[in-house]
């Protein structure tokens, strides 16, 4: 900088270098906030990349259900009693395993595959009728009919 601008500006040379340094400062500022944002941005994009994506959940593929929370359903629908609820517990647990093991089977086609889940919700359900009195009975038929209905509505596999 020239004496004259020095002088209309009104500055000494401790001044002045104190103000060059702040400019420098100031773009040391920036540039360390700039590339902080832009470091958090990549590292969130690859936490992003390294994380599972959630599956499909579209037609055919819905959350599977676990016994324990088809137990406190048909608790809460059908009043069960706690000897009840001791007594049906096993019977869907052993659905739940077979049921898993048959979405493992590879070698069976779609078909095959829904014709078994049929069955074995057939059996599950010939088991736990016994299990329950006149109006209990009632209406786990109506329940079934709803979800009959509504698998029909779906288009998809028809359950016993």
């Amino acid at each position: 900088m020239t004496d004259e601008t020095r002088r209309a500006l009104g500055l000494d040379d401790t001044q002045l270098l104190k103000w060059r340094m702040g400019g420098r400062s100031q773009k040391a500022k920036t540039f360390l906030l700039v590339a902080g944002v832009a470091i958090m941005i990549l590292l969130g994009i690859r936490m992003l990349a390294a994380s599972p994506l959630p599956q499909y959940a579209g037609r055919g593929m819905r959350r599977q259900v676990t016994p324990e929370q088809q137990l406190d359903r048909m608790t809460r629908q059908l009043h069960l009693t706690k000897d009840q609820r001791a007594r049906i517990k096993p019977i869907l647990i052993d659905q739940h395993k077979q049921m898993m093991a048959l979405r493992q089977d590879t070698s069976l086609s779609r078909e095959e595959r829904f014709a078994h889940f049929r069955e074995l919700r057939r059996h599950t359900f010939e088991e736990i009728h016994p299990i329950l009195d006149a109006k209990q009975q009632k209406k786990l038929e109506k329940m079934q009919e709803r979800r009959r209905a509504r698998m029909d509505r779906r288009g998809g596999p028809r359950p016993n």
